[in-house]
């Protein structure tokens, strides 16, 4: 072993597993990359976090080397931190607790550690609880109603880590045990419990039902650890009313419920139904902004009008930019008024948030519910995000940025496809008075298709050539002006009699994917390398061509919105999620116009129409 203060040895030791490693030379790594000195999986561990190694002027010290992910000893946050021998240092790394200790009695040490057993100490009175398994003790503390500040540590350790912290590690390894069985559509989770698993609308990251906490609600109790003295503070119930409402230190009702990942509350009912997140993917300036708040506006009508299902929004004050963005196109007297703001990446469209020890941006969910307007119990809740494109480019996806992160937690997905930036797509089409042929090309959306596969193969531990479940609606947008490519009425309607049509929607599918493949084989290919359900679709947010206020800025003319299909890819997933909501039926579908939309020989008839 290194001899760096005569007979002076060090060792680190993984607190979770027991594991323990000799600095032997230096410098010794920790990370989670190959060939480290410690290996430490897992999100939000760098391949390379940090390293023990001689700094001069300061002596052995443990130096941080990633930037953009946090290192904490002892309780601070720190760059680099000078190791003296007989000292314990309580390490956290991501979801990881260590312990570096140096001395001429190292192996002595080792043998008085025990990390299967951790004790909770109270430093205000002294107070010491356990010894107990680590989950065990957070239990303990939840239902003891502990303050998040208190100590936990490892019998046979000096140094202790923040209780608040060790909620989080506890419930980050249950996650990463439970996720292989979830994906694969097990009922229950990977530790054998039946508890039913949540995942987090704003984070992604599961947890069961006990794991939940509450938002106090006297004014005295705020200043919540983790969000900051403006936040109430969030803690784990034990105590009740009689009506199941939990109560907080003072004795209030609490109302609202939060993740115990990033502490977000969570939309109102959030236990009492099914949330699918529907991810919504496309390049900068490909229309997402415009093409969910025109799809909020259209959805609702069809599901009401062809299926009795009752679209609502769940959560008002968390939807409120969503909603305002629909009225200001909706409800807009001029082009000018129409406009929508870009969606800025980390702008008011998303919120920093603790996830994985560290604080992140991530955009904000839009939740809606939909439930049978004849039977209540048919029901789920809808989550929808509006990324901003950067997001989904190579690169932006990090522990820093996992902002796009849901893609690999969505039950469907929604890509949207840019004719408009698609060298050879605008070719086809050069004929057509459109404004936005004057807009610059910088095409990337195949190689956002394949940045989604390797992200998604990623973060569900999938090989390249695995297939998820999940439909991926390929959505082929600004139909208006390229409809007229497929032919005289090659689209048929969907919708029959209250009944999604699976052989029309096959039928439009194949149509339009005929024509990708003859001028963009490449989306074709990589979209169905992605998904076993895959349907390509037709859709105009606008139904005209845009009116060109400056350089890129293009928007609608209100008076002539008149969207074509928008609700389409949404129904199809509803129908593949929640069948008992949108009904199928295998054919039977007419030629002419599809529902929700001008007709296709209206749509081939103008110009960009």
């Amino acid at each position: 072993m290194l001899n760096l203060f005569g007979k002076t040895q060090w060792v680190a030791v993984d607190c979770l597993t027991g594991e323990s490693r000799n600095v032997v030379q230096l410098p010794f790594e920790i990370g989670a990359g190959e060939g480290v000195d410690l290996k430490l999986p897992g999100q939000g561990v760098a391949e390379r976090h940090c390293a023990i190694n001689q700094v001069k002027g300061h002596g052995l010290c443990l130096i941080k080397q990633e930037p953009n992910l946090p290192l904490v000893v002892d309780g601070e946050p720190i760059e680099f931190c000078p190791l003296l021998p007989d000292t314990d240092y309580a390490v956290k790394v991501g979801a990881h607790f260590l312990v570096l200790h140096g001395g001429r009695k190292v192996e002595q040490w080792l043998r008085g550690l025990d990390c299967t057993q951790w004790t909770l100490q109270d430093t205000a009175n002294s107070r010491v609880d356990g010894p107990m398994g680590l989950e065990e003790l957070c239990q303990f503390a939840k239902e003891q109603q502990r303050h998040p500040q208190t100590l936990v540590q490892p019998v046979g350790m000096s140094k202790g880590f923040f209780l608040h912290d060790a909620y989080e590690v506890v419930a980050s390894l249950k996650a990463a045990a439970a996720e292989p069985d979830l994906l694969a559509g097990a009922q229950s989770s990977a530790l054998g419990q039946e508890e039913k698993l949540f995942t987090c609308p704003v984070c992604w990251l599961k947890f069961d039902a006990g794991d939940i906490m509450h938002l106090a609600t006297h004014d005295s109790l705020r200043g919540d650890p983790v969000l900051g003295e403006d936040a109430a503070q969030r803690f784990m119930a034990t105590r009740f009313n009689d009506n199941g409402q939990a109560l907080d230190a003072l004795g209030l009702p609490c109302t609202e419920i939060a993740c115990p990942h990033c502490r977000r509350v969570l939309p109102p009912g959030f236990t009492e139904m099914t949330h699918h997140i529907i991810s919504i993917v496309g390049d900068q300036s490909a229309g997402k902004s415009y093409y969910l708040s025109v799809l909020l506006k259209m959805l609702p009508r069809s599901l009401y009008n062809q299926f009795s299902v009752v679209f609502q929004d769940a959560d008002p004050a968390g939807n409120a930019i969503i909603n305002q963005m629909k009225q200001t196109l909706f409800g807009a007297q001029t082009p000018e008024g129409a406009r929508l703001v870009k969606t800025q990446l980390e702008g008011s469209m998303y919120v920093r948030l603790p996830r994985y020890g560290r604080i992140v941006a991530l955009p904000k969910p839009f939740v809606f519910s939909v439930a049978s307007a004849r039977d209540q119990e048919r029901r789920c809740a809808l989550i929808f995000y509006d990324n901003a494109g950067e997001h989904f480019q190579p690169g932006r996806d990090s522990a820093d940025s996992p902002g796009a992160q849901h893609v690999a937690s969505s039950s469907g997905i929604v890509f949207l496809f840019d004719p408009f930036n698609s060298p050879d797509f605008r070719r086809e089409i050069s004929d057509r008075s459109d404004p936005q042929l004057e807009r610059p090309v910088v095409d990337q959306q195949s190689v956002i298709l394949s940045e989604m596969k390797v992200r998604i193969a990623k973060l569900l531990k999938l090989g390249l050539m695995e297939q998820i479940d999940a439909p991926l609606a390929v959505v082929i947008g600004k139909c208006d002006a390229w409809v007229h490519l497929l032919g005289p009425n090659a689209l048929r309607n969907p919708i029959v009699d209250g009944r999604l049509d699976l052989e029309a929607l096959a039928h439009n599918s194949g149509q339009v994917r005929e024509l990708m493949k003859r001028i963009c084989p490449p989306i074709v290919a990589n979209a169905e390398s992605i998904s076993r359900r895959v349907l390509f679709f037709p859709v105009s947010s606008f139904g005209h061509a845009p009116v060109r206020l400056g350089p890129g800025d293009f928007v609608p003319d209100p008076k002539q919105l008149k969207p074509f299909q928008v609700e389409m890819p949404m129904l199809w997933i509803l129908s593949c999620v929640e069948p008992s909501l949108v009904p199928t039926q295998a054919g039977g579908g007419r030629e002419g116009g599809a529902s929700g939309g001008p007709s296709c020989s209206n749509a081939q008839s103008g110009q960009s129409g």
